[in-house]
This record gives structure tokens, C-alpha cells and sequence, in this order.
């Protein structure tokens, strides 16, 4: 089946293998958690259990299949890395007397339980993605809004996905009902700006690990000093936003719009306006060390956060 099928599939029927195929990693992901909230509804830490399969012995799955679960339906065990000897084994396995759900990440061999398609979608499949997620909160997008979306995405599932996100919070928090270019094209960020919105996401939610892992990808193909400009940008808007209150004067000086000082200001409420402050003081630290010759530009960005 396709990936946007599996969730109507689930709602009818738990299978005991599911294989994930495919070369699209947030499909991927989304097909699990999808699996796992028909499944593990309780008690996760017992019932949920993921591991490295590729050099995993038959025996070691068997306890894993016959171990009970705790306050659930079902166990889930999610395998990666699958090797032949453990597909064969899933394969003759009866299950029949067994509550466990096994899910293989793209296995070798592909006739292992029931397949879901995680391949790139097509853009008919995007639509229907975007509508049925946009369903779940009673909205509805007008079809340029929704083209505008994949197109300035370039049709990225991880990208479309956290704009729907972004939209959808929104829309509920101004009692919108319809999508339109209008609110999509203020809204939606760029393709080439979607990991710089990714990086200070990490950021504001104090995700370090996340930050380093970002980091690491964007200066294979941009320049440090680039970023470190940018972070500097957006620490001192971070910082205006705190310490001044008249959203009008901030929006007339920094030349951004009222929802992006609204988003900010949510930011600045979780993690303290001190936060902001001293990330706008250590870049500019940095900064003067980068223009005395004490610290390399891509020091300076891993020192700015850690």
C-alpha cells in the first residue's frame, strides 16, 4: 500500500509485519508513528522496543515476539538494518498466539507483511497528504495556496510538513477557516531559507543536539561566515522583541510582520528574555574575536551555542 494509506488501513486492521520501504526518510518516519499510535497506547518504555537487526540472532527476536505487553494490546518492535536470517525467520513465523507487531525498516527482501510505499509522493499524493492533514483542525486551502506550498517547498515532505504546522497554528489562533496565497505567501518560507528556520528552531527549543546536527549539514555547502551573520540578525531581533513591548515600532525598524513578532514573542516567553540577551552578547563577543584573529569562524558558531 502507500504511505497515505496506511492510516485508514490501521483504523480496520493491526497487521503483525509491516516492511517500510523506500528512500523518503520523513515517510518513513510518519509510517511509524502511525503504527505505533494504533498500537501502543500505554506504557510505552514496556511495550515499544527499537533495535539494530544486522546482526541480530533468531533467537533474540523470538523473545522479543513472545514477550507480553504491559497494559496494552499490543508490543511493538521496530527492527533496523534487518539481515536475511531474521526476514526468513519473520517470514515462517506464526503469530497466531502472538500480541507483538513487528516493523522492518526497508528490509532486503520486500515480500515480508504488509509493504507500505514510502517512496517520494507524486504530486496528486501530496494534495491529498496536505487536505486529509489540514482536515484534522477544519481547515481548508485554496488551490493556489496549496500549489504555492509545494512549489516553494520544492514538494520536501519534511518541509511541507512543517509549514502545515506553522499554518495551522496560525489560522486556529485567528479564527481562520481557508487557506489563501495571501496568508500562504506571508507565511511559507522559501526552500533556501528552510534550514535557517530549521537552525534557530533548534535553537529556541534549546536542541542542541539537533543545532550541531543542522549545523554540521549547512556548512558542506554555505559559508560559515554566512551563518554566523545571519545567527547575529536574528539574536539581535530576539533581543529587540524582548526588551521592547510596541510591536509597531519593532515591526516599522526590523521589517518583519506582525505573526513573525507574535511567534517570537512565544519564544521569548518559554525560554526568558536573559536567554536572548546573552546569545546576542556572545555573538557579538564572538564576533570582535573573529575580527582579532583569536577564533576561526566555524569555532565560533559551535562556541555561540555550547
Amino acid at each position: 500500500m502507500k504511505f497515505i494509506e496506511l492510516s485508514k488501513a490501521l483504523k480496520t486492521n493491526i497487521d503483525h509485519v509491516y516492511s517500510l520501504i523506500g528512500d523518503d526518510i520523513f515517510l518513513i518516519r510518519q509510517a511509524l508513528l502511525n503504527i505505533k499510535k494504533y498500537t501502543i497506547s500505554d506504557l510505552e518504555e514496556f511495550n515499544y522496543t527499537r533495535l539494530d537487526a544486522e546482526k541480530m540472532k533468531k533467537d533474540e527476536l523470538e523473545a522479543n515476539i513472545m514477550t507480553l505487553p504491559i497494559s496494552n494490546d499490543y508490543r511493538l518492535v521496530v527492527l533496523d538494518n534487518p539481515n536475511s536470517d531474521i526476514i526468513n525467520f519473520i517470514k515462517k513465523y506464526d503469530f497466531s498466539d502472538s500480541a507483538t507487531v513487528i516493523v522492518l525498516i526497508n528490509p532486503s527482501k520486500t515480500n515480508c507483511g504488509t509493504l507500505v510505499d514510502c517512496t517520494k509522493l507524486d504530486r496528486i499524493d501530496i494534495n491529498k497528504y496536505v487536505l486529509n492533514y489540514l482536515a484534522k483542525s477544519k481547515l481548508s486551502i485554496h488551490e493556489q495556496a496549496l500549489d504555492y506550498i509545494i512549489d516553494s517547498t520544492s514538494a520536501d515532505m519534511a518541509k511541507i510538513n512543517a509549514e502545515l504546522n506553522k499554518l495551522t497554528a496560525y489560522c486556529l489562533g485567528e479564527g481562520i477557516n481557508t487557506i489563501d496565497i495571501n496568508t500562504a505567501t506571508n507565511l511559507v518560507s522559501d526552500s533556501k531559507d528552510y534550514v535557517i528556520y530549521m537552525l534557530t528552531t533548534a535553537i529556541d527549543k534549546k536542541n542542541y543536539k539537533e543545532y550541531q546536527k543542522i549545523l554540521n549539514e549547512m556548512i558542506k555547502s554555505q559559508s560559515a561566515g554566512d551563518i554566523f551573520s545571519y545567527l547575529g540578525r536574528y539574536f539581535r531581533r530576539m533581543q529587540y522583541i524582548a526588551i521592547d513591548k510596541n510591536d509597531d515600532e519593532i515591526a516599522s525598524v526590523l521589517n518583519i510582520k506582525p505573526y513573525a513578532i507574535k511567534m517570537s514573542r512565544q519564544c521569548i516567553a518559554q525560554n526568558g528574555v536573559r536567554y536572548y540577551i546573552n546569545l546576542y552578547q556572545k555573538y557579538v563577543d564572538l564576533d570582535q574575536k573573529i575580527k582579532m584573529g583569536k577564533i576561526s569562524v566555524i569555532n565560533a558558531l559551535y562556541e555561540l551555542i555550547f
